[in-house]
């Protein structure tokens, strides 16, 4: 049956005809999306100095997600989406627009905004009440190591020598850092444990994937890949996808179509000394009925 499907040429030309138009809509979209972090890093320039820290270019950023955010938090806060783009795609442009995904939104927002300003960034889930699923936030890499975000309360922390603390440094002193906290916040985050991806979600594939990783890149590293920042720029992926498979299956329906119309027998094999030896042939033949026509 698929075999017969994928040998129609109607069914073919449908299928490049699809893929092709999805390869203009998420370029469309992917442009589009950068273009709004392309804003959003516009006006984070405008706030940096020329002696600010990599601390305060982090934390600074994380002010400005924060605050384009917060109201449409409100705004879109308990709707339920159902469409293509929020219930399969999610990029970040849509997390950026409603902030429906709370702290998820937040983090994922800031976390593509200081890939943009090349940091390293993980996206981190923090444990609290026996549950790592409770709150989400950002750890960026600058040049004193991994610091501590939570975009969603606009919260960071800042240790005795002037430095953005790590989060082991905030779950090792918590009595210390809790007063730096903004009014607000959830003391049920309380930096007890975080991991930085859910290795468990898809059963089977992430499992097999995760024992590689321990195997090839050491376990104590593999712990800390964070998945999700793979995945901040969907439309991108998703035309890459759609790319490669345009690829292919544009290669097969040629292949096919040439073998229908070009070769007398569908047992030739498919090379160029083919190909040109009988379109040369056609040619000629098409003439010379011109020719006996006339």
């Amino acid at each position: 049956m698929i075999r017969r499907v994928f040998g129609n040429l109607y069914f073919l030309t449908f299928l490049n005809g699809f893929l092709l138009a999805s390869l203009i809509y998420f370029k469309m979209e992917a442009s589009y999306e950068k273009e709004l972090f392309h804003a959003i890093h516009t006006d984070i320039g405008n706030k940096i100095t020329a002696t600010d820290s990599q601390d305060s270019v982090v934390a600074k950023a994380m002010h400005v997600c924060h605050n384009l955010m917060d109201t449409r938090g409100d705004v879109f806060k308990g709707s339920d989406f159902q469409g293509l783009k929020s219930g399969m795609i999610d990029p970040t442009s849509f997390d950026l627009m409603t902030a429906s995904g709370a702290c998820g939104s937040y983090s994922m927002v800031l976390a593509r905004v200081l890939q943009g300003y090349k940091y390293d960034v993980r996206i981190a889930q923090m444990k609290s009440n026996g549950s790592f699923a409770a709150h989400n936030i950002v750890e960026a890499k600058t040049n004193h190591g991994w610091v501590v975000l939570d975009p969603l309360f606009d919260a960071y922390f800042v240790t005795p020598s002037r430095q953005l603390a790590s989060f082991s440094e905030v779950k090792d002193n918590w009595s210390y850092y809790k007063s730096q906290l903004p009014p607000g916040y959830d003391m049920n985050y309380r930096y007890e444990d975080v991991r930085y991806s859910n290795w468990s979600k898809i059963p089977i594939l992430l499992p097999s994937i995760k024992k590689m990783l321990d195997l090839t890149v050491g376990k104590e590293n593999a712990d800390t890949i964070s998945l999700r920042t793979y995945f901040l720029r969907k439309y991108v992926l998703c035309f890459d996808l759609f790319l490669i498979l345009f690829v292919l299956v544009f290669s097969f329906t040629i292949r096919k179509l040439i073998k229908a119309k070009v070769f007398p027998r569908q047992n030739i094999p498919v090379t160029f000394s083919n190909v040109y030896k009988y379109l040369r042939q056609r040619f000629f033949e098409k003439n010379f009925t011109e020719q006996r026509q006339a």
